[in-house]
């Protein structure tokens, strides 16, 4: 039976699947299927890009430091090739496709690695029929190469845990660049990977060559861009300036915040003392002030403060499906109570294959340790559904894990073989 299931034919269905949904979606609702919001901003910036060179976002002669390139630079690639009218984006949307289901092939590799085959299908198929996924795979969002690559470190994080050695070293290296060209906040997954490294018994030497290695390619890789920044901007940008705006309005979520007027975080925003409106500008000083209220926040009402970000801001990144845009009937109430079974089971798998499995109890926890690390970076900034996307696959994985396990249980409990 483990050798059926693991056919090379069950993986290619579920790419299939996959495929043939999102293809569908696109055919169905074509260019019309967009947020008018980030899709279209990305848009914007690579023809920017590609017609004076400038990488820009929020005003057509202002460098940004909002964003990372790695979308505008994919699109600008695209529109290179295809024109940005119609058959440009239309080329656009097929590639964010493929890549959406590379991701299912990336989760099945995971799934595969820490539970077997079984569980890396089941995995696999959840992502393929994904309603949010597969809507997200029709929008141009960082969400759509981001899940990928992260997919994709993910399992070189644990080839390379279980074969030392330079190949894996450079997929895990890679695939981690190329999650920073879209997302910063992957950016101290390395210190997950470390501890991860440790609990296998990593070989000490190699590690700290493999670290050596990274560095100078990091600092290869990033070094154009901290000087583009320090040129425009007069200052040390590492990664993005983008992040003042989310910090300020996560201020707002959760209970017992400072709220003297009862204010939205709109009208509240549009008192703070702007020197300038550059974009740049303007996220430090709400960056400052969201420092100030959340001290302000601490010593008035510490309790608040800690049942806010340990609790209610977690609970609103998971509550709901990412899911802004309805296709084919699909209701997002619906969605949005399979969102929570499925954040339950996947949580549910992960305790379960810890407590039952025999093997690959270090592996279960690299996964768990990555969705909590998330949690806790996005929950400190504004808690949005959007943020789940990425992550609801290795929720997947947890489900797939815990079914394998429970199926092994169960056989061992009839007297079978697992």
């Amino acid at each position: 039976m483990g050798k059926r299931i693991s056919h090379p034919f069950w993986v290619v269905l579920v790419l299939a699947i996959a495929l043939g949904i999102r293809l569908a979606v696109l055919a169905r609702y074509g260019l019309d299927l967009t947020l008018h919001s980030d899709d279209e901003g990305y848009v914007k910036s690579a023809v920017r890009l590609l017609q004076s060179g400038m990488l820009t976002y929020h005003a057509p002669t202002e460098p940004t430091v909002h964003i990372m390139p790695g979308q505008p630079l994919l699109l600008a690639a695209v529109f290179f090739l295809f024109g940005s009218g119609t058959t440009g984006l239309y080329a656009a949307k097929v590639l964010m496709i493929l890549i959406g289901v590379s991701a299912v092939y990336g989760l099945y590799l995971i799934g595969r690695s820490v539970a077997g085959a079984g569980a890396g299908l089941a995995a696999a198929f959840l992502l393929a029929i994904s309603v949010p996924h597969i809507l997200t795979d029709n929008l141009l969002l960082t969400e759509t190469p981001f899940t990928a690559s992260l997919m994709f470190l993910v399992y070189f994080s644990i080839r390379l845990a279980d074969r030392p050695g330079m190949p894996n070293f450079y997929g895990v290296l890679f695939f981690y660049i190329l999650c920073l060209m879209f997302r910063p906040t992957i950016a101290l997954y390395p210190v997950i990977l470390f501890f991860y490294l440790l609990l296998k018994k990593y070989p000490a030497k190699l590690m700290l060559k493999q670290a050596a290695v990274a560095a100078a390619v990091l600092l290869a890789v990033l070094g154009p861009w901290w000087i583009r920044n320090y040129i425009h901007y007069h200052e040390w940008i590492p990664l993005t300036g983008g992040s003042g705006d989310p910090l300020l309005r996560g201020t707002f979520q959760g209970e017992g915040y400072p709220d003297p007027n009862g204010e939205t975080a709109d009208e509240w925003m549009e008192h703070l003392p702007y020197p300038s409106l550059d974009a740049y500008t303007v996220n430090k000083v709400r960056e400052q002030a969201a420092i100030e209220r959340m001290k302000q926040w601490w010593k008035t009402n510490p309790k608040s403060f800690i049942k806010s970000y340990a609790y209610l801001k977690p609970n609103l990144l998971w509550q709901e499906a990412f899911y802004w845009i309805e296709i084919f009937g699909v209701k997002g109430d619906r969605l949005n109570e399979l969102q929570l079974y499925l954040v339950r089971a996947g949580i549910a798998g992960f305790l379960i294959s810890l407590v039952f499995s025999d093997r690959h109890k270090k592996e279960t926890l690299f996964l768990a340790a990555i969705l909590l690390y998330f949690t806790a970076v996005y929950s400190v900034y504004f808690a949005l559904s959007r943020y789940n996307v990425p992550l609801m696959p290795l929720m997947f994985a947890g489900i797939g894990a815990g079914l394998h396990v429970a199926v092994q249980l169960v056989s061992r409990l009839r007297g079978g073989t697992a």
